[in-house]
């Protein structure tokens, strides 16, 4: 590689980076970047690595005093997920509606999006999802849907849209390089880059757990085109639920365990800066969990042969007896012998209609599957969800293993079960050294978290000051694209 093109860039890990570039097969053979490489702790490490805004997520905390209800609302913080959507005003201390990520639709034509409680009985109700974590996010995504959603959004709020500015909160954006290098192993070859760096690129596994960020991009720019062309909004920006849900306590640096509704993410933070060849997606969420109680509840109720809106309302209220009634045990061996001598811990359920289900040793072995053994995302051995984050942590430098690990937060209606912080805590601890501190937060409003976060750093002076906000004439200017610069 010629001298000259050997640039650095800012300290990660307290060592300068050495910029890594490939050449590109065309006829002017020009260097593209790929990213970055330390020698020192011979990591190669992509450009998300470094991406940080501009020094704004430094803890600054205190300069906002999140109030109850504020007087005269700018901003909207949406936190976007799966299975459920926070929505309140920047400012303030909790969201003000939680209510499902779909759309309730009658036959005669009409849209809901609040709770079954409210449509009426009458009516039969279909719902439809508008935000899917799939595989192929462009054909998944309904425009009408995301319109007719973000439309009920304002309608709540009682705001004007043109006069708002919508902070939104997503999982990470996906590499930018992943798109060139997929699937040319030849480049990999042919390149100059050191050997264990192309070790890494090499490994289809870790592309294949990389891909996974690839509908980010093109969720957030059909979610800005909606917003800017539907409702002539005044400014966006986008950004990541695990950095808020550190920053809600004023932190930067942690390693934040996300167990969504159909996804369980870890991401390891340092300083602001989002270390992405360190990230591991587990397909395994709370929506396993209900599918179980699922199954073990309609094997009870199979005679009952309801309507469209009925089975609605069945699967609500096992979803909320999952919510209530589920637990996890510190040691499920131990656990299993206490029901074989007991039977004092059965639960019933009013599933609809006076039809009651018992539930038994299911309360606590559906939870068990957010820990069962998943291939691990580098070496493809089976690990379960501590064996995960510990292999997370490690892929960072050693400098900032004990960092991270003194600050895992766990965040996700998935962490919500009563006994799951205590058998995480317990199993991660009994996994690494004793001279390395652990401390593991599971905050009661772990639920919005991220919101929290979010409605602090959209209020915060500085925010504003430094113009990171993607406006509609910057939009007009360059399109969709334009949102991609938000971390």
């Amino acid at each position: 590689m010629p001298e000259k093109l050997q640039k650095t860039r800012p300290k990660h890990c307290g060592k300068a980076m050495q910029r890594v570039y490939i050449r590109k097969g065309t006829e002017q053979r020009k260097w593209i970047t790929i990213g970055y490489y330390c020698e020192l702790c011979s990591k190669f490490l992509k450009n998300i690595d470094l991406m940080k805004s501009q020094g704004v997520f430094k803890n600054q905390i205190e300069e906002v005093k999140l109030v109850v209800r504020m007087k005269n609302p700018t901003t909207i913080v949406i936190d976007l997920g799966s299975s459920f959507t926070k929505v309140g005003f920047a400012g303030e201390n909790q969201p003000r509606y939680i209510f499902e990520s779909v759309i309730f639709y009658s036959t005669d034509g009409d849209t809901f999006i609040q709770s079954l409680d409210v449509i009426p009985k009458k009516k039969i109700v279909k719902k439809a999802p508008v935000y899917l974590e799939t595989d192929n996010v462009e054909e998944k995504i309904d425009l009408k849907h995301l319109e007719i959603f973000f439309s009920h959004i304002f309608e709540k709020m009682k705001v004007e849209s043109s006069k708002i500015a919508i902070m939104i909160l997503e999982r990470p954006q996906r590499d930018s390089y992943v798109d060139y290098l997929k699937g040319r192993k030849d480049v990999i070859n042919n390149s100059s880059l050191p050997e264990n760096a192309k070790n890494i690129l090499r490994k289809e596994k870790l592309l294949e757990y990389i891909g996974v960020y690839e509908q980010t991009k093109v969720i957030r720019r059909k979610i800005a085109r909606i917003l800017f062309d539907q409702f002539s909004i005044s400014k966006v920006y986008f950004t990541i639920k695990e950095l808020m849900s550190l920053y809600a306590d004023g932190n930067v640096t942690g390693l934040v365990v996300n167990i969504g509704a159909s996804a369980t993410r870890i991401l390891p933070i340092y300083d602001g800066y989002l270390i992405s060849h360190s990230i591991s997606i587990r397909n395994i969420g709370a929506n396993d969990v209900t599918k179980l109680m699922k199954d073990y509840t309609n094997k009870r109720i199979t005679q009952f042969k309801g309507t469209i809106n009925q089975r609605n309302i069945i699967d609500r209220n096992i979803r909320y007896a999952t919510e209530e009634l589920c637990y996890v045990s510190e040691n499920p061996k131990k656990e299993k012998q206490i029901w074989q001598k007991t039977d004092k811990q059965i639960r019933s359920a009013n599933i609809i209609n006076d039809n009651f289900v018992k539930y038994d040793e299911i309360l606590f072995k559906a939870p068990e599957i957010l820990f069962r053994n998943e291939p691990l995302s580098v070496t493809g051995e089976p690990g379960d969800l501590t064996d995960a984050v510990i292999e997370s942590a490690q892929k960072c430098d050693s400098d900032l293993l004990k960092f991270v690990l003194s600050n895992i937060v766990l965040i996700g209606g998935g962490t919500l079960y009563r006994g799951f912080r205590e058998r995480f805590y317990s199993d991660i601890r009994s996994k690494i050294p004793d001279h390395i501190e652990i401390k593991v937060e599971a905050d009661s409003n772990r639920l919005i978290k991220s919101w929290i976060g979010g409605s602090i750093l959209s209020s915060l002076k500085i925010f504003n000051e430094r113009n990171l906000w993607v406006t509609k004439a910057e939009y007009d200017e360059r399109g969709s694209s334009a949102v991609d610069r938000c971390i």
